[in-house]
């Protein structure tokens, strides 16, 4: 009998939320509208008393309120179903896809998708997060007078604290009066700080390093928002071989695409330098190509370019093809890409037309193990500049990772010159977990180089 009242009560309870009561304006506006449909909203306790001439609810013991992957739990929640709304006053849990909070208060509406949780704390995407209170919106999390890291001891290692975060899960954060901390101290304030909640985004904690070609470094990125679209950027960077590099920039994030204007220093993996005196781009979001099984992307940017030996206004411009991972054996995708770019220069009156081709299986054999395999075809890759530049027309790369125990990694990488028939690289990486923080020592054999790096650790 108890299991019926539940099922029952869950029922009703759901089809009062789902069908509120219509007001005659709304029925007019509602003649041409299509019907929206809702996920149902299921109610599991102990006890459920409401009534249809009111609306009021009241459930109690192991209370369970789902509907589609949104969840609160509490033992004693109360409600009233013709305006959407429940409320716990005692302890309460909120959950849905990627978000996990607990806090001693919960007040939230089906309806609208809003809410607030006081007293929270848990996790949003990959990151622990508490604060007074908590808002709910569609899309959004507000933390008010609260913290964020991504380190779970008990007295983090470092977090950011501030009197509100704004966070969209998996895309970005904006902290207001932000102070930053290692362990507990303060090592800088900013009254506003954006960050990137997307993949290999730029921490917001100092990287140090050491290159052979460049020495010992300290790197820092900082982002201030003035609103929601227009951000302006750093990159504070200084090595002991080159003296201060730093990188500025700005960044419009309209809907579909992106504009960005940067001007100072940047390297890249094989210690290429270029100065952008400055340089203006634009690139449009990822899109599906109508309904096959392809994505794309679009940019282009112009801007004088300085390697310290010559100048250049460089125009380019390109496209790029990513099919979807193809499923090979139950532990391997592959994934193959095709891409087409135009550059100019004002140097040489130069303008080369480059074409790639790349195929990438990737390998999880066990949760210790892993390996890749690729194929990359470029024609055309003479240019002006070494920075970001191919070193092989026809290249073929070898990898594999090995979890020697939870705080040791060992990565080792092959590069091939296929039309050579030579060895071009080989490198191998220790990679030392020291709990929230991660230290990164690579040899490059044929290039006799050395890196270290010194870094939070990627969750």
């Amino acid at each position: 009998m108890p299991n019926m009242k539940k099922i029952l009560g869950g029922v009703l309870l759901a089809a009062l939320v789902i069908i509120p009561p219509v007001t005659a304006t709304a029925a007019e506006k509602a003649k041409d509208a299509k019907p929206k449909s809702q996920a149902p909203i299921v109610i599991e306790a102990d006890e459920i008393y409401f009534s249809d001439l009111t609306g009021t609810m009241f459930a109690k013991g192991k209370v369970v309120i789902s509907q589609d992957k949104t969840k609160l739990m509490g033992d004693l929640i109360r409600g009233n179903a013709k305006q959407n709304q429940v409320w716990i006053d005692d302890k309460a849990e909120y959950s849905e896809l990627g978000v996990d909070l607990t806090g001693s208060q919960i007040n939230y509406n089906y309806g609208s998708k809003n809410g607030t949780i006081t007293a929270a704390s848990g996790k949003i995407g990959k990151d622990l997060v508490a604060g007074q209170k908590i808002e709910l919106l569609p899309g959004e999390y507000i933390i008010h007078d609260g913290t964020i890291t991504a380190c779970n001891a008990k007295v983090p290692d470092y977090h950011v604290s501030a009197s509100k975060v704004e966070i969209w899960p998996g895309d970005r954060m904006i902290a207001h009066n932000a102070k930053f901390w290692i362990k507990n101290t303060v090592i800088y304030t900013m009254d506003k700080y954006q960050k990137s909640l997307r993949k290999d985004a730029a921490s917001e904690f100092p990287e140090i390093g050491h290159s052979s070609n460049d020495g010992t470094y300290i790197r820092q990125h900082l982002e201030y928002p003035f609103n929601d679209k227009f951000s302006a950027y750093t990159d504070l960077a200084y090595y002991s071989r080159r003296g201060f590099r730093p990188l500025y920039g700005l960044t419009d994030r309209e809907k579909g695409f992106t504009l960005g204007m940067v001007y100072g220093y940047s390297v890249d993996s094989n210690d290429n330098w270029v100065k952008r005196e400055p340089e203006f781009s634009i690139s449009f979001d990822t899109r599906q190509l109508f309904s096959l099984p392809i994505n794309y992307s679009v940019w282009g940017s112009y801007g004088r370019w300085n390697d310290f030996t010559k100048s250049s206004w460089q125009k380019s411009y390109g496209v790029y093809f990513t099919g979807f991972p193809i499923k090979i054996g139950p532990k391997s995708n592959l994934v193959l890409g095709t891409g087409f770019s135009n550059t100019k220069q004002s140097y040489n009156n130069s303008s080369n037309n480059s074409y790639v081709y790349d195929a990438t299986l990737t390998s999880d054999w066990s949760p210790e193990f892993s390996t890749f395999l690729a194929y990359h075809y470029r024609r055309n890759i003479s240019d002006l500049f070494s920075y970001n530049r191919p070193e092989m027309a026809r290249e073929g790369d070898f990898g594999l990772s090995y979890k020697i125990d939870p705080l040791n990694r060992i990565t080792f990488y092959w590069a091939y010159d296929i039309g050579y028939s030579r060895l071009h690289d080989a490198d191998v990486t220790w990679s030392h977990n020291l709990h929230c923080w991660q230290a990164d020592i690579t040899y490059r054999f044929k290039r006799s180089q050395l890196k270290i790096t010194f870094a939070t650790k990627k969750f």
